[in-house]
């Protein structure tokens, strides 16, 4: 009979424990004695969805790490270019600076606070941009204008090789070394070639992979040392074109998507002399897709693309380690129990599952019915005393209160507080007006109300009120007055974000207790009539209208301080909804709303949970079988 060690000449280890896991430890078998177990450690390697970008886009300048990454320009499907840069923060994409001209094809690499995008096309092929994490500014221009090229490095240390000149073939073997202000010539590529994968630092990168002269694909892999290319022996085991997604370094490198001449999924990691294929594949077959170029090979990002047909949103996030991993959690809305009433433009407060709807409109009248949520059902409680619509109601489940509102045909100044089951009366506000905006996440002793529609022409003007428990009191006006706008925030540390008229807009504003001042950060996408949640710093809006206010969008947006970044979309679009999630974006309610065709006032309600990416939590041994 045989024995193992005379097969493999080795034998297998007895051991009562298991040994310090680490990379030197994997594909080792062993016996635990202690355990009874025969054990041995492998590799994780998987594709994780992230969030989606905003926009559709393939062709993209890409820079950074998994965490932080970088990607601007770019062309969609249709016919048009873009000059958008987004940021990845690891789990959403938000807004920064846009790109000098609007271009795609080229080169981008460095890091997400000091990025290059270099060549591409329409144009001349050598404009270059430097990016410092908020503005991008003109570099020195390269000595050959390409696209179809691609790039390895750092800002002041980098390069670029291969693509082809403006207009087609032949393709370059070109290098050109950039150190942060000036481009020279460096050592050119053994084959020339366009749409190829790199990798690595100035002095010792990669390249792999593209469209040659022939024309054909190539599987051909070649070193650099700073000054030449030598070919390696190592070639690809899928030759492929259009792969610039990739990153790494030059003796751990990754290389994924492209066309074969399908588009492929297909990954392949590099060790310094040979290629292997992963058995992780992306989700969605793609080329032309970005990444985050200063990436190590086990934590890569894959962002936009062509799946062959159009270009895509999707983002995925490649890990390969032997680490145990807590799975990633999805940002999400999922649906919960409806409530009693459908309504729309209603009063809403409270936390995730302690939530509160008051009045209302529930086609074709007024309500004054109130319901409280549990996070489990909806429950009757005692009704406001008079039916009113759109009002916003701040506070807690056990204490809020009602501000101003629309009771036909007149603008109302009342305000009642809530006790958890009761409404009374309290002071009237100094202006009547309806679809305002106010604090969410003040006690209902230490409010602020803002914009709205007064009746009176010019109708908008941006008012402004304080109620401290006991009175009302003007405030300075809003820089742009607007109505049916989102809120969120405390009295000293309020914002509005978009709003009308007389469709939905973009702008951000902020109010600091005295003033009020317009945010450079705006919108992803316009909006208006939606729900909100949060502070100032850490805001949610969802739902509403993004163009007239008849129609309904499900869009979901979160702001972090500094820009705006696009979420999951609500189950159910719908205009005029409520929401809750008092102080807090990780977990918010919405429900309610109105949606056009069939005019109807909602009872969903949705659930909003903030995920997480995966996290390494230690090695762990595999149980091969139990003896």
């Amino acid at each position: 009979m045989s024995e193992y060690s005379g097969i493999r000449g080795t034998r297998v280890k007895y051991l009562a424990s298991d040994p310090t896991l680490n990379t030197s430890t994997e594909g080792q078998v062993w016996y635990n004695s202690t355990s009874g177990t025969l054990k041995s450690l492998v590799q994780i390697k998987a594709w994780s969805t992230g969030g989606n970008l905003p926009t559709a886009t393939y062709a993209m300048y890409g820079a950074g790490i998994q965490t932080a990454a970088l990607g601007s320009g770019g062309y969609s499907t249709g016919g048009s270019y873009k000059n958008a840069t987004y940021e990845y923060n690891g789990f959403a994409w938000s807004s920064g600076g846009n790109l000098g001209g609007s271009t795609a094809y080229g080169a981008g690499f460095g890091t997400q606070t000091a990025a290059i995008a270099a060549g591409g096309f329409p144009g001349p092929g050598t404009p270059t941009f430097e990016y410092d994490g908020s503005a991008w500014t003109a570099g020195g221009a390269l000595s050959t204008g390409r696209l179809n090229l691609s790039g390895f490095g750092i800002l002041t240390s980098g390069a670029v090789a291969g693509g082809n000149a403006p207009g087609g073939p032949p393709r370059l073997s070109n290098t050109e070394e950039y150190d942060g202000s000036t481009w020279t010539a460096g050592g050119g590529l053994n084959t020339a070639r366009g749409d190829l994968g790199v990798a690595g630092t100035l002095t010792a990168g990669l390249a792999f992979g593209g469209n040659t002269n022939t024309p054909s694909f190539t599987n051909t892999t070649e070193h650099y040392d700073g000054s030449s290319w030598t070919t390696v022996p190592g070639t690809l085991n899928t030759a492929r074109s259009i792969l610039h997604a990739s990153s790494g370094t030059q003796t751990a490198a990754l290389g994924f998507g492209g066309f074969t001449p399908s588009v492929t999924g297909a990954t392949e990691e590099y060790d310094g002399s040979s290629w292997i294929t992963s058995s992780a594949s992306l989700a969605t077959a793609r080329a032309r897709n970005n990444s985050a170029t200063n990436a190590p090979k086990n934590a890569s990002l894959s962002f936009g693309g062509y799946n062959g047909t159009t270009s895509v949103t999707a983002t995925e996030e490649y890990f390969s380690s032997i680490d145990n991993y807590d799975p990633s959690t999805t940002t999400a809305w999922a649906s919960a129990t409806g409530m009693n009433t459908g309504r729309a433009r209603f009063g809403a407060a409270g936390a995730k599952d302690s939530a509160i709807a008051a009045g209302g409109y529930t086609v074709p009248g007024n309500t004054a019915n109130t319901e409280t949520y549990d996070g489990s059902s909806w429950t009757e409680t005692g009704n406001l005393p008079v039916a009113k619509n759109s009002f916003p109601l701040i506070g807690s489940q056990t204490a809020a209160i009602a501000c101003g509102g629309y009771t036909p045909p007149s603008y109302t100044t009342a305000s009642d507080i809530f006790n958890g089951s009761t409404w009374t009366s309290a002071p009237t506000m100094n202006t009547g007006r309806e679809s305002a905006a106010g604090s969410t996440a003040s006690p209902y002793n230490a409010v602020v109300v803002f914009g709205g529609y007064d009746g009176d022409p010019p109708h908008f003007e941006g008012h402004t009120e304080e109620f401290n428990g006991t009175s009302w009191s003007e405030q300075n006006n809003m820089p742009t007055a607007l109505s049916q706008n989102m809120g969120g925030g405390t009295q000293t540390a309020a914002i509005s974000s978009g709003g009308a008229p007389p469709e939905a807009t973009n702008i951000t504003q902020l109010y600091d207790g005295t003033n009020w001042t317009t945010s450079p950060a705006t919108l992803v996408s316009n909006q208006m009539w939606g729900g909100y949640a949060g502070t100032q710093t850490a805001n949610l809006i969802f739902g509403g209208s993004s163009g007239p206010a008849s129609t309904q969008t499900g869009v979901t947006q979160e702001f972090n301080g500094t820009a705006w970044a696009t979420l999951p979309s609500l189950g159910t679009p719908r205009y005029a909804v409520g929401g809750s999630g008092q102080g807090t974006t990780a977990s918010a309610s919405a429900f309610g709303g109105l949606v056009p065709s069939p005019f109807t006032g909602l009872t969903n309600t949705e659930e909003f949970t903030a995920g997480s990416p995966a996290s390494p939590t230690g090695a762990a041994a595999s149980t091969l079988t139990t003896s």
